[in-house]
This record gives structure tokens, sequence and C-alpha cells, in this order.
């Protein structure tokens, strides 16, 4: 039995059977590719053209499409995704359900740091996993970064997928399921369709060394910044990004430290070098993006010991040390009492002796 024919999301035509209301991939001989899951086919959009309306999304341009082509492709290598537009897909114990995100689309979901504009990832991949009660909100956007990321590390795109998740994420707290707790987590991922040669010889990607030279980044550390290639085999890149939303990686654990500072529920004397460069980089008054863009910067190098923040942590280390070494200057042991008198002095630890931050000098 052959169904009407009907539309791919990429305009093309085709008669196909028990189909009929599931989006399609073709490949260039107008054959089934990939089947879809119905989701991705919402939300609905109404477009007027010559007096008639048609209702759909539109077509997915050849970024999305090939990602959508590569996610199903390696979660159903033999072609049997499911039909039903009710139907998750799987990938191993957990659940995966795909939603097409239409931009400035009041239903889609958006995201927005300082007073840049909304940002509308492409798509929303929602994992849920009953074994460990965890549901996590992913999104995942390709997108040319050589031209679509302005700002490099500051850029509201890139600064929405890595921090303004995890404020997010604080916000909501637990969601409950049946009458269960369950964790619920926000986390993106970028897939870069500019390639990897392409992005890293741009100055905005920078990043800088221990001897605070800029250097380009490599292909791990922008993993680390949930940056992912799409010119990779979709056998690799995938489930790296599927990886990537399921879990989180030591840049996340910073904004993390970050996110309860800036809420007033983080520790009030700092425990470990890293959490004291973050708090005090927060006490200087960055915005978000700046602060972002900063931690990009100097947390993706890592030292002989494979630990990242190599450069900042020096640098923390190298002041502390001076104002040690300082310690029976009278000039010195002024500023610290006045620096101790404040009413909320900024205290790091550093080899098990208490420093207060000093002033900015005027």
């Amino acid at each position: 039995m052959t169904g009407d024919g009907q539309k791919s999301l990429f305009g093309s035509a085709v008669s196909s059977p028990d189909v009929k209301n599931l989006p399609l991939i073709l490949n260039p001989n107008n054959d089934i590719e990939v089947l879809a899951p119905g989701s991705v086919y919402q939300p609905l959009l109404l477009d007027q053209r010559n007096g008639e309306v048609f209702a759909g999304p539109g077509s997915l341009n050849p970024d999305e499409e090939q990602f959508v082509r590569h996610l199903i492709s390696f979660l159903y290598p033999n072609g049997d995704a499911p039909k039903s537009p009710r139907s998750p897909l799987l990938w191993g114990d957990k659940q995966i359900w795909l939603k097409r995100n239409i931009e400035k689309d009041p239903t889609s979901f958006r995201l927005r740091v300082d007073s840049s504009d909304w940002y509308y990832p492409d798509f929303v991949i929602w994992m849920v996993d009953a074994k460990t009660k965890t549901q996590t909100f992913g999104f995942a956007d390709p997108k040319g970064l050589a031209l679509g990321a302005h700002g490099g590390w500051s850029d509201h795109k890139i600064v929405c997928t890595q921090f303004v998740p995890h404020v997010l994420e604080k916000e909501i707290g637990s969601v409950k399921v049946d009458g269960e707790d369950w964790k619920f987590r926000i986390r993106g991922v970028l897939v870069s369709v500019s390639s990897f040669d392409g992005l890293k010889d741009q100055r905005k990607f920078f990043i800088r060394d221990q001897n605070s030279k800029d250097v380009r980044p490599s292909r791990q550390q922008f993993e680390q910044a949930r940056i992912i290639f799409q010119e990779r085999d979709a056998k690799e890149y995938i489930p790296q990004v599927l990886r990537m939303l399921e879990s989180d990686n030591e840049i996340d654990r910073i904004f993390s430290i970050a996110v309860d500072a800036l809420d007033g529920t983080g520790n009030s004397v700092p425990e470990s070098e890293i959490e004291a460069d973050v708090l005090l980089r927060l006490e200087d008054g960055l915005s978000i993006s700046d602060f972002v863009a900063s931690i990009m910067q100097d947390y993706l190098v890592t030292d002989g010991a494979n630990e990242i923040g190599a450069r900042a942590r020096q640098e923390r280390s190298d002041l502390v040390a001076r104002l040690l070494s300082k310690s029976e200057n009278s000039e010195f042991e002024r500023r610290w009492n006045s620096w101790a008198d404040k009413d909320s002095p900024s205290r790091f630890l550093f080899a098990n002796k208490e420093i207060w931050k000093p002033e900015k000098t005027k």
C-alpha cells in the first residue's frame, strides 16, 4: 500500500508507505534516507505564500539537516527508528526526545545574557534516564562560529551555552515525576560547522598559556568549552554531543562555583585556589560575558599534571608569595590590619595561610 505523496523537510515530494505524518530526509536519488521522529516537526508555524497558507516549520538548512541525519543514523544504524511521533528515540537505556526549536516562536526555548538578543538553539534534545532519575534538558545548535560568533569567547551564543544553563538549572532545582524527586539538568552544545582549522586561527578564540602568551586552542580545548566540530564522522562527534549533554567537565564545575557565589550560597571562605580565583574575578565587576571569556582564556590551558587553570592558579600563588615575602614590612603590616578590619574581607587560603585581598590602587 502506498501512502499519499508528501513534502519532506527539504521540499521534495515523495510517495511512501506508513510515514504520512513523519518528516523525512532524502538522499540525492529521492529515496528515504532517514525517518525523523515526529517531534522534530514541532512546533508548527503558519507561512503565507501567494495567498496560500502552509503549516510546518519550513525546510531545515543544510547544517541542521546534516545534524538530524547524523543523530538518527547513529542511534539507528539499521534504519529502524520509531515511526510514532509519541515514541522517543533510544540511546542505550536513555530516552531522547528531539524537538525543533523555532527562532522567535513564543513556545520555543530561549536564553539570554546581559542585554544581548535572545538566543534560540536549533534543537532541544531532552534526555530521560529512569535509572538515575535524571532529566537533562539538552540543546544543540549547528552554527558557523567563524562568522556567527563575532564576540569570540564573550559572544552571547557561547555564554548562553556554557554559563547560563547553570543559572537556570539552579533556579529550577529538582522536579517531581509521579511524586518522586528527579534531578533536572540543563546543558548545551555548539556544533561548529566552521572547520577546526579555520576556527583555531581566529584571534577571538585564542587562549593564554602559562607565560601569558596568546596561543591557538586545540580541538580538545574547544571540546572543554562545549564546542564540537561537525566535520568529524557522525560515529565520533554525535556520541560526543550526547555525552557532553549528560555529563559535566571541569569548566562546568567552575561555572557552578560562580553561580553559587553570585546568588550568595557559595563558601564565604574559598576552599581552593580555583574557587578563590573565581570569586576575585567576580569582585572585579566584570560583566558575565567578560567573566566567561576570561575563564575560557585562562582555564583551558593545563599544566604538567593536566590540571586546568594553570596560568590563573600560578598568578594567584605568585600574589600570595609576594605578600608573604613582605610580611615584615611595616607598611604591609599597616595595610594588612586595615584589610582585616573590613566587615566583609575577601579571603582565600594558600599553604594554610589566610590572606586578604589588597585594595585596588586608586
